[in-house]
């Protein structure tokens, strides 16, 4: 059996266990989600791949692999305080437990297949499931904004299914190392995609799911919204850029004038915004948008992608512990709004620290390797325009800004007697170290020229 297939059987595993099981779910979750990681960290750092016809993983895959996996256990640990508050539950919480699992199984199964067919059905899973844990809570605001997210991303999906049947009947294939497209067709498929696979991403203008979900999903849930189903729907869109710039240069226009105008407009609702999960959610969609920047400028500098993955990786562990977190925050202070929440660092310090130092790695300030990725990301698009390097650079500076501004406010700001335990704040810390060694082991690669830029 490949060893890929064993990060594929064990979230099953820990899903059917659930639903069988529900005093065990909280058990086993964590445990199968933990073996999950570990196996997919080792894949990693044994620079493991394959490509047999039913499976295609590269390093890409294993990355994004890896994100998925640990975002998994995080949110896993964090369910175990998330589901006691759980006042009225739509549903029996072993369902909860289950559906967790589902979702990073299909999202794995998404990052690792062969098939765009099969990335499809994947990422048209993970809508159906990750809606379902949206409205765990049972509240009508959880139940809306399931909804709504449901109708966008299942229009976005529809003009992605849109992008694979013009692909397979051009190509006759599916396999994304067989995929051979001509021209007009190439751009064809490439510009559906974007539009149909960006709307999971949460690219403009297909974004405005993104803060409805996130709002009212679950922290935990939350968390791996953003940290890894959102980059999991890139990497598909990334194999189509691929295959179509093997013929044409023309998709790199469309990719990266969405890129920059998502950096820009995400900055802008960003500084804007009142409520703390629409906040993070909108931080999110900015990065997503640096990401289809250097994807689309990987065009002229091919290495750049290696970096906007490693960006990705330390996005998803700092976003899912400002997500976790932030979530906490919200609970201990009964209230979104972001003027409302003040004086974390003197009431939780913990907290404090994790939110001060995740919103940093998020936007991008050294020693976090998000810094050295969205430099090269800026640096490289005066290859192609000084003007496209301005904006972009603009609207990640803007972001830096406004992203750390609010978060500052709410940490020194007026101090307010609220606790939080030591268990709650455990898991988003641990999360933002693990981005924090990321980021040195990467400055470490670059020093000794591991890792050229």
């Amino acid at each position: 059996m490949e060893p890929v297939a064993y990060i594929l059987i064990l979230p099953l595993t820990a899903a059917i266990i659930s639903l069988a099981f529900e005093g065990l779910a909280g058990l086993f979750t964590p445990i199968l989600s933990l073996a999950t990681a570990a196996v997919s960290a080792d894949m990693l750092m044994r620079g493991y791949t394959v490509s047999n016809g039913t499976f295609h993983a590269d390093w890409y895959s294993i990355v994004t692999v890896s994100m998925i996996s640990w975002l998994y256990f995080f949110a896993s640990l964090s369910s175990l305080h998330y589901v006691k508050r759980v006042e009225r539950p739509f549903f029996r919480l072993r369902l909860y437990w289950a559906l967790l699992s589902l979702f990073a199984l299909s999202m794995i199964f998404t990052a690792v297949v062969s098939n765009l067919g099969w990335m499809w059905i994947g990422l048209e899973g993970t809508t159906i499931v990750s809606a379902l844990l949206i409205i765990t809570d049972g509240k009508k605001r959880n139940v809306e904004g399931a909804w709504r997210y449901m109708i966008i991303a299942s229009a976005g999906l529809g003009i992605a299914f849109l992008s694979v049947v013009v692909a397979y009947s051009s190509a006759g294939t599916l396999d994304i190392t067989r995929l051979t497209l001509p021209e007009k067709t190439a751009v064809l498929v490439s510009l559906l995609g974007l539009i149909g696979f960006g709307t999971k991403a949460g690219i403009f203008p297909m974004h405005s799911w993104l803060p409805d979900a996130h709002g009212s999903a679950p922290s935990p849930v939350s968390a791996m919204l953003s940290g890894t189903l959102l980059p999991t729907a890139l990497l598909v869109y990334m194999r189509i850029f691929h295959a179509a710039m093997e013929v044409t240069s023309k998709p790199v226009y469309p990719a990266l004038a969405a890129g920059i105008l998502t950096i820009m407009v995400a900055s802008v609702l960003m500084a804007s915004q009142r409520f703390l999960k629409r906040l993070l959610a909108y931080s999110s969609m900015d990065v997503m948008g640096i990401a289809l920047t250097g994807i689309a400028l990987s065009y002229y500098h091919p290495k750049l992608l290696r970096l906007v993955f490693i960006l990705l990786a330390v996005h998803a562990l700092s976003k899912g512990a400002l997500f976790i977190s932030g979530g906490s925050l919200v609970r201990a202070y009964g209230t979104h709004e972001i003027e409302e929440i003040g004086g974390v660092l003197s009431s939780t310090r913990l907290t404090g620290y994790t939110f001060v130092l995740s919103a940093l790695s998020v936007t991008g300030a050294p020693p976090f390797a998000t810094f050295p990725a969205e430099l090269v990301v800026v640096g490289s698009a005066f290859i192609y325009s000084r003007w496209w390097a301005l904006l972009t650079g603009t609207g990640i500076l803007l972001s830096f800004l406004a992203l750390n501004w609010h978060s500052m406010r709410m940490v020194f700001g007026e101090e307010r007697d609220v606790e939080l335990s030591l268990r709650e704040e455990a898991v988003p810390f641990v999360m933002m170290l693990v981005a924090l060694g990321i980021s040195l082991y990467v400055w470490y690669l670059m020093a000794e020229g591991g890792l050229i830029l």
